[in-house]
């Protein structure tokens, strides 16, 4: 179970196995810790008695804390689950010589794909309801397989050496795919292509909250893995700039959050804002089918897994490939 806590005043204490749930007014709720895989705080109003995150570290439970944007701004975690030193040695050394460059590919080769495969599913319900917003998406589809063609085609003896180049790709290929998006969306939206940091509009603050809690889901799944969540390739460092999980993200965007806010979106839900920010209640909802698709099963190696052990095992696989102990293949969300 993945709990967000979005109420202001609930404090979160520990009964036995159990983590409670206090908010004057409301009945006293109770969750057993063994039914429990993340807890999510989205408001700063809340607290937790160390008890609490004592007992949520042993069961491997992690909690984020994302602020109003939802930008995470912490994560605890039990310090027990990581890997070996060597796999973050593997890591530093591997920025130095092609196989960092290979993970900056795989970035962008995992996020080219995964884009082509969200517009085919959404464009299997646009051929007869919407025959011009099908038409925009199968024009797009080849620029982006030509996209994939590019950055196959990069060499280099490292990331440095070829980044500006693979970002360009990367850059392309989001002008590309944004364009056809705004074709799905409900033109009430007024879409204005996608915008990071600071949006103010409708879709894109929404994907904003989305991808914050993207990145904390991301941030423990590499860590856990035994990775550096802030040294990555493709994204360069930066003093709080989680590169690596920036980087290890592309692939997972559109399948988790792109999927689950255009599709929320397009059943005509909309957000409420107050002083120019999400409500705590748009946040919660935002939070739930974003968590939804954390839970929902895709084909992964044969085997149908939930997305969020998808994401676990794809860390661990990128740790191995920096040992130079396997392979690093690209999930691609099924459509």
């Amino acid at each position: 179970m993945n709990l967000t806590i979005d109420q202001r005043g609930t404090f979160i204490g520990l009964k036995s196995e159990r983590l409670q749930f206090r908010l004057e007014g409301q009945p006293l709720r109770e969750i057993a810790l063994r039914d429990l895989e993340t807890l999510t705080i989205v408001t700063t109003a809340a607290s937790i008695s160390c008890d609490a995150i004592r007992a949520a570290s042993q069961f491997g439970i992690q909690i984020d804390l994302l602020d109003s944007s939802g930008d995470p701004y912490a994560k605890i975690s039990s310090p027990y689950l990581v890997g070996t030193v060597s796999t973050r040695r593997a890591q530093m050394m591997a920025y130095l010589n092609t196989k960092g460059l290979e993970v900056a590919k795989h970035a962008v080769r995992a996020r080219l794909k995964n884009q082509v495969n969200l517009l085919r599913y959404f464009g299997k319900y646009r051929r007869e309801a919407d025959p011009s917003a099908y038409a925009i998406i199968e024009e797009t589809l080849p620029a982006l397989h030509e996209l994939e063609q590019d950055l196959e085609a990069v060499q280099a003896n490292n990331i440095d050496e070829a980044r500006d180049f693979i970002l360009s790709i990367e850059g392309r290929g989001g002008i590309n795919y944004w364009h056809a998006i705004s074709a799905l969306l409900p033109k009430d939206l007024e879409f204005p292509g996608r915008l990071g940091r600071g949006a103010t509009d409708i879709v894109n603050t929404c994907l904003n909250y989305g991808y914050g809690i993207l990145y904390a889901q991301a941030s423990g799944a590499l860590s856990t893995a035994g990775l550096e969540p802030y040294a990555g390739f493709l994204h360069t460092d930066r003093p709080g700039k989680p590169s690596l999980v920036l980087d290890f993200v592309e692939g997972f965007r559109a399948a988790i959050v792109d999927r689950a806010i255009i599709a929320t979106l397009g059943r005509g839900w909309r957000p409420e804002f107050k002083d120019g920010k999400l409500e705590p209640s748009s946040r919660k909802r935002i939070a739930e089918v974003v968590l939804a698709r954390f839970d929902a099963r895709d084909t992964h190696k044969g085997k149908r897994f939930r997305l969020k052990s998808i994401m676990v095992a794809q860390a661990r696989t990128l740790a191995t490939f920096l040992r130079d102990e396997g392979e690093y293949p690209v999930y691609v969300a099924s459509w």
